[in-house]
């Protein structure tokens, strides 16, 4: 964290917290070209509660904006067209970031400030796209059945920890940590599957471009058409690697259009989704503070829908699609 006066601590006269608080950037201030704040933990244990939204606040607007500033606006459509990816919104971005550091209603009220006075959707901050993509999450998949396999993998992996044995209240939080890994398992299957497909497929590539909102009716200027050509398959690596992989709607609208599938029913996971919710960012307790129920069996079942409607995406992708042949054309049934 920016802002300490020297190695031997604050200059003489400052409040403890100041030495965090003094040299942040103010939250108006450009910094599409400049790396985005993130507070010291240790910092934001340190300071009192007016401090830890402070730096929390910074943190939020260095990352998130109005949509208004230069998302587009179409009456016809209903709204804003998510074109940089979004909406995002405080409760559950803040949550992700400080819940395990700042008291749960220290974040619910900078949450509450930050819709009254800004509304409830929110865009990301643009910055440089070479500064946004983040090679780190290139997928290693070389087969159309990684996805799966992965996630069978995983939905395995987050089982074996019902049989451990030890400390009963440990052993208690098992079956809550099971089941929000499922839903984990959930989400890095089908970024996988789209970013595979769209990565060995230039007709799935195209259908996402052509039809995503966020991707179609984005502007180019005649000058960039060949430069924005050549980083088509970046641009959407990017548009994938920023999409929340819970939210629904969007995920269906992928599957439809880059696809061609119909995907299975998302109904099964819109409780479980609040639940994990509850668990990894509540402490397993809902907003009213009530203790979030999951049992073994619980866990268990959730794993054998996850991995039930994996099965099903993939066996609809292999009757729609194979792999580009030799000759770089989408190869179909």
């Amino acid at each position: 964290m920016n802002g300490r006066d020297g190695e031997n601590g604050p200059s003489k006269g400052r409040e403890p917290q100041d030495e965090f608080l003094h040299d942040l950037p103010d939250p108006a201030e450009d910094r599409v070209l400049s790396p985005p704040l993130d507070p010291d933990d240790a910092d934001l244990r340190e300071v009192d509660r007016e401090g830890q939204k402070e730096l929390m606040r910074h943190w939020f607007f260095d990352h998130y904006c109005d949509p208004a500033i230069e998302t587009p606006y179409e009456t016809a459509e209903g709204g804003y067209i998510w074109i940089w990816g979004g909406p995002y919104y405080a409760d559950e971005e803040l949550q992700s970031r400080f819940a395990s550091i700042v008291p749960d209603d220290v974040i619910d009220e900078l949450v509450e400030e930050l819709n009254r006075d800004g509304g409830y959707q929110w865009a990301p901050v643009r910055r440089d796209e070479d500064d946004l993509y983040d090679d780190r999450f290139e997928l290693e998949l070389e087969t159309p059945n990684d996805p799966l396999s992965k996630l069978k993998m995983r939905l395995a992996q987050a089982l074996s920890v019902l049989s451990l044995h030890g400390d009963l209240e440990a052993v208690a939080q098992l079956p809550r940590m099971a089941f929000g890994t499922a839903i984990s398992a959930l989400e890095a299957y089908l970024w996988e599957t789209v970013a595979f497909w769209a990565k060995g497929n230039r007709q799935v590539l195209k259908g996402i471009v052509s039809n995503m909102p966020e991707l179609k009716d984005q502007p180019i200027k005649l000058g960039q058409i060949f430069e924005q050509h050549d980083a088509i398959e970046t641009r959407v690596t990017l548009y994938l690697q920023n999409l929340v992989w819970h939210r629904w709607d969007k995920v269906a609208l992928l599957l439809k259009f880059g696809l061609g599938i119909k995907p299975p029913s998302f109904k099964p996971f819109e409780e479980a989704l609040v639940k994990r919710h509850d668990i990894v960012h509540r402490s397993g307790h809902d907003k009213d503070g009530n203790p979030v129920s999951v049992s073994a069996d619980d866990a268990r079942e959730l794993a054998a829908t996850v991995e039930a409607f994996g099965v099903a995406v993939y066996e609809a992708i292999l009757a729609k699609i194979l792999p580009e042949d030799d000759a770089g054309e989408p190869a179909r049934f």
